[in-house]
C-alpha cells in the first residue's frame, strides 16, 4: 500500500533579511565555500542586523503528497515510477552545500514519481542498467531551469549560515532534519542568495540562523529535543555531515540523520546516542549509514536490538529504489556426496551496499572470464530488495550457475551479536526478544533474495544460535567468524535443530604480514582444518574460508588456489578430492553425510507428476519461485514429488504463485493445500494442511513419515480459480 511519509507541518514563519544581506545578493557567488572540522572557539554566528529590513517569502510550498510504497512488512521504501526519463544534474563540479541541497530535492521530487537524479561517481552506469535515459544540465542555466521546474514540488527551505557550518559541521545534519520532516530543502545563506539573485525565490520554512552550536553534542540535543518528536521512527540515518550520499532518501522518508560518537571516552554523545536508539523497535527500525567506529557502533546498537546498512558512499537511492523484482536464480542440482574434501569459499563485504554498488561491480565484471570456472559464494546485502533492486538482478542475471549469493553479516543489516575483540567484547544482542524479531526481520528477506546462509561477525550465543536455527525458516546453514581463534577446535562450529553454525577457516582472510596477497598463503589454514577434522579418503570433510575482497578479488587467483589445494591432496590419495561448492549444495551435503535431514529437492533423482500441465511440473524442484507451475484448468490440482527411494519426511516449504511477483500476485496465491505421503504411491497419509491462506510462502513441519512420494494438493486456487505452486522444498533423510 502506499505510505505517505512526508510531513508538510511547517507553519508560516515571518523572517526578514538585513539590508546588508540584500546587498549581498548582487555579489553573491555559488560556492558555499569549504567545510571545516568542527572547533571549541564560541564565536558569534548571525550578523547584526540593520534598521532597515526587507521581507523573504516565507509561504510553504503545498505539493502534493508522497508516493512512496512503505508498508509494515516492508522495512526500507520503494519510489514510484517515473517516464524512465531523468532530469539530470552532473555532481561533479558542484559544492558541497550544492550536493547536499539538490540531493535532498531530488529524494522529494523523486518520492512523488521518480524524474530527477544527481549524477555522482557511479550513479550514470547503474543508471543505464535500469534503462534511464537523461537529460543533462550542462550550465548553470540548465541546472536552475532544473530547479525550477520541480521548485513547486518540495515546501521550501530550511536556512542555515555557512559560518555556522565553520563552528560544528554537524549543523548541516540538522538543516538536513528539519527539512526533511518539512518537506524541504537544507540550503546555506549563501546559496541561498545565489539562487535568489538567479530568480530561484523559494520560502524560508524554518530559520535556523540565530542558532549557535560549537559542540556537535549540542546540535543533536537540540535536534532531539525540538525535531525528534516528527521523524520517522524507521529508519534513523548515521552519516557524517560532510556526505551528500543517501540524504535523497533521508529527505523522503522524513527521518533524522546524526553523527556522534559512540566510544565510552565521549559519554555525552555516547549517552544521546542511546537516546535515539532506544526511541527505536527491533525488527521494524534501522540505521543506516556509517559513523566510522565499526566496533562501537555495532555493539551498541545490538543492545537495543538494531542493526545497521552500512551506505557511507551509496548514491541516489531515489532512482534506484523501485518497485522491481528481484529474479531468484534457479539453483542446479547439488553434486552427489563423496568422500571428498568440501569447501565453501566466500567473498565478503556484500552487506555493505556501497560496495555492492561500486566495488563489486567492477570485480564482477573484470571477472567475466574467471567466474564460473569453479564454485564461488558471494556476499550480498539482502536490503537491496527495496533500495536497489535492478543492482541485485544485474548480479543474479549475470551470474553462472557457479555462482552462489549469500548474506553477508549477520542478515538484514550489519550488528555483531557476539564481539570477539575491541570495545565492548561480549554478548551485546542480550534481548533474546529483540534478536527473534531481527531474525524474522531478516527472514522475509531472505525469502525473498534467495539467499539461503547467512555469515555472522563474529559470534552467536547458545540462545541466539537456537533462535537462528529454529525462526528462520528459509535458511540451510550459518558461519561465524570468531576472530580471537581461527581454528576449528575452538568449539564454535556446531550443530543446532538440525543446523550447522560452522567457524570460518580462515575467517576474513586477509594481507598476510610481508602485505602480499597469494591465495596460497590459506593454504595452510585448510590443511590445519582437514588434519583437526581427520580426513583420511574414508568420510566427507567440509570447510568454510572467507578471503577479504579488498585484498583479494582476482579470480584467477582463486581458480590457482583450488588448482594448488587439489594437487596438494592428489599427491596423497592418487586422485583430486577436493571440491569447492556453492553454500546452498554445502550445507545440504553436511547434513546428508550427517545423518540430518536436508533439502530432497536438491537431488538430480527427484521427478515430478502433476494432475495436469505435466511438462512444467518440473518447475517447482527448479530451486526458484520466479518459474511457476500452473494447472491447465480451474479447481483442484496437485504435484507429485517422487525422491526415487524412502526417506523419514519432516517438513515441506511450499512457495505460491505471488513469490513470483512479476505476473502473479497475492491474489494468485492457493487458499487451502493438503500435503501427503506415500511408500508405494498408491496409500496416501495426509501429513499436514493449510486453510485460509494468506502468505505467498508457509513451512510446514510435521511428525517424521516414511515416504517415497510426497503429493502437494491445492484444494482451494484461492481468488483466480487455478492451482498453481512455484517451488518446494522437502527435508528427509534416508532410511
Amino acid at each position: 500500500m502506499k505510505h505517505p511519509v512526508l510531513r508538510l507541518t511547517a507553519a508560516l514563519l515571518a523572517g526578514l533579511l538585513s539590508l546588508s544581506l540584500l546587498l549581498a545578493c548582487n555579489n553573491a557567488s555559488e560556492d558555499d565555500g569549504t567545510t571545516t572540522s568542527a572547533t571549541t572557539t564560541k564565536e558569534v554566528i548571525r550578523p547584526a542586523f540593520t534598521t532597515t529590513t526587507i521581507a523573504y517569502p516565507t509561504t510553504p510550498n503545498t505539493p502534493s503528497p508522497s508516493q512512496l510504497s512503505w508498508d509494515a512488512e516492508q522495512v526500507f521504501p520503494t519510489f514510484p515510477k517515473g517516464t524512465g526519463q531523468l532530469d539530470v544534474i552532473d555532481g561533479g563540479n558542484l559544492t558541497d552545500a550544492e550536493r547536499h541541497a539538490l540531493v535532498c530535492m531530488s529524494g522529494l521530487v523523486n518520492a512523488r514519481g521518480t524524474r530527477m537524479a544527481v549524477y555522482i561517481d557511479k550513479v550514470e552506469q547503474w543508471a543505464k542498467v535500469y534503462g534511464y535515459t537523461a537529460t543533462k544540465a550542462v550550465t548553470v542555466g540548465d541546472r536552475d531551469a532544473i530547479v525550477k521546474k520541480y521548485a513547486s514540488e518540495i515546501s521550501g527551505v530550511v536556512l542555515y549560515f555557512s559560518k555556522q557550518e565553520k563552528a560544528c559541521e554537524d549543523i548541516v545534519n540538522l538543516a538536513t532534519t528539519v527539512a526533511n520532516i518539512k518537506g524541504a530543502i537544507p540550503i546555506t545563506d549563501s546559496l541561498y542568495r545565489a539562487w535568489y539573485k538567479r530568480g530561484i525565490e523559494l520560502p524560508v520554512v524554518e530559520d535556523l540562523t540565530d542558532l549557535e552550536f560549537t559542540k556537535r553534542v549540542d546540535v543533536y540535543q537540540h535536534l532531539y529535543d525540538n525535531y525528534w518528536k516528527d521523524c520517522s521512527r524507521r529508519l534513523l540515518f548515521v552519516q557524517n555531515p560532510t556526505y551528500h550520499q543517501m540524504r535523497d532518501l533521508a529527505a523522503a522518508s522524513g527521518a533524522a540523520v546524526i553523527h556522534m560518537s559512540c566510544s565510552n571516552q565521549d559519554r555525552q554523545e555516547l549517552a544521546l546516542m542511546k537516546k535515539f536508539f532506544g526511541d527505536l523497535t527491533p525488527g521494524e527500525s534501522m540505521l543506516m549509514g556509517w559513523n566510522g567506529q565499526e566496533r562501537e557502533l555495532m555493539t551498541i546498537a545490538a543492545k537495543y536490538g538494531l542493526a545497521c546498512v552500512p551506505c557511507d558512499f551509496f548514491n541516489a537511492p531515489s532512482i534506484f529504489s523501485q518497485d522491481i523484482d528481484v529474479k531468484i536464480n534457479a539453483v542446479p542440482d547439488m553434486p552427489e556426496l563423496e568422500n571428498k574434501i568440501y569447501i565453501a569459499f566466500y567473498f565478503s563485504d556484500g552487506d555493505n551496499i556501497q560496495y555492492d554498488m561500486n566495488a563489486m561491480k567492477e570485480y564482477w565484471d573484470s571477472a567475466r572470464f574467471y567466474r564460473g570456472k569453479i564454485p564461488i559464494n558471494w556476499t550480498i546485502s539482502p536490503a537491496l530488495l527495496d533500495v536497489a533492486p535492478g543492482m541485485m538482478n544485474y548480479y543474479y542475471e549475470s551470474a553462472t550457475e557457479m555462482e552462489c549469493f549469500v548474506c553477508g553479516p549477520s542478515g538484514l543489516g550489519y550488528t555483531i551479536p557476539m564481539n570477539t575483540f575491541g570495545p565492548n567484547t561480549g554478548n551485546n544482542f542480550t534481548n533474546d526478544e529483540h534478536f527473534s524479531a531481527f531474525v524474522n526481520m531478516t527472514d522475509r528477506y531472505l525469502a525473498r533474495t534467495g539467499l539461503r546462509a547467512v555469515t555472522i561477525w563474529d559470534n552467536l550465543s547458545k540462545s541466539q544460535r537456537e533462535i537462528y536455527s529454529s525462526e528462520s525458516d528459509y535458511l540451510y546453514g550459518i558461519t561465524v567468524q570468531h576472530f580471537t581463534n581461527g581454528s576449528l577446535n575452538a568449539g564454535f562450529t556446531g550443530v543446532t535443530n538440525d543446523m550447522l553454525i560452522q567457524q570460518l577457516t580462515p575467517g576474513y582472510f586477509a594481507k598476510n604480514e610481508a602485505g602480499t596477497t597469494p591465495l596460497t598463503d590459506m593454504t595452510g589454514d585448510i590443511t590445519n582444518a582437514v588434519k583437526y577434522l581427520k580426513y583420511d579418503g574414508s568420510a566427507p570433510v567440509f570447510v568454510s574460508c572467507q578471503v577479504s575482497v579488498w585484498a583479494f578479488h582476482n579470480m584467477n587467483e582463486v581458480i590457482q588456489f583450488e588448482k594448488h589445494l587439489s594437487d596438494l591432496y592428489a599427491k596423497t590419495y592418487g586422485e583430486d578430492v577436493v571440491e569447492f561448492v556453492r553454500a546452498d549444495h554445502y550445507f545440504n551435503l553436511y547434513n546428508q553425510a550427517k545423518g540430518m535431514p536436508y533439502d530432497l529437492t536438491l537431488r538430480s533423482d527427484v521427478t515430478v507428476s502433476a494432475s495436469s500441465n505435466a511438462e512444467g511440473a518440473a518447475l517447482v524442484v527448479d530451486g526458484t519461485p520466479d518459474t511457476v507451475w500452473e494447472a491447465a484448468e480451474g479447481g483442484e490440482g496437485w504435484v507429485t514429488l517422487d525422491f526415487g527411494a524412502t526417506y523419514s519426511l519432516s517438513e515441506a516449504s511450499i512457495f505460491f504463485a505471488g513469490m513470483e511477483g512479476d505476473k502473479f500476485t497475492s491474489a494468485d496465491n492457493a487458499k487451502a493445500i493438503k500435503v501427503e505421503v506415500s511408500t508405494d504411491g498408491t496409500t496416501w497419509k495426509e501429513v499436514t494442511s493449510v486453510a485460509d491462506n494468506t502468505a505467498d510462502w508457509v513451512c510446514l513441519s510435521f511428525e517424521a513419515t516414511d515416504g517415497r512420494y510426497m503429493r502437494i494438493t491445492v484444494t482451494d486456487p484461492g481468488e483466480s480459480g487455478i492451482a498453481r505452486i512455484a517451488d518446494v522444498n522437502v527435508n528427509g533423510v534416508a532410511k
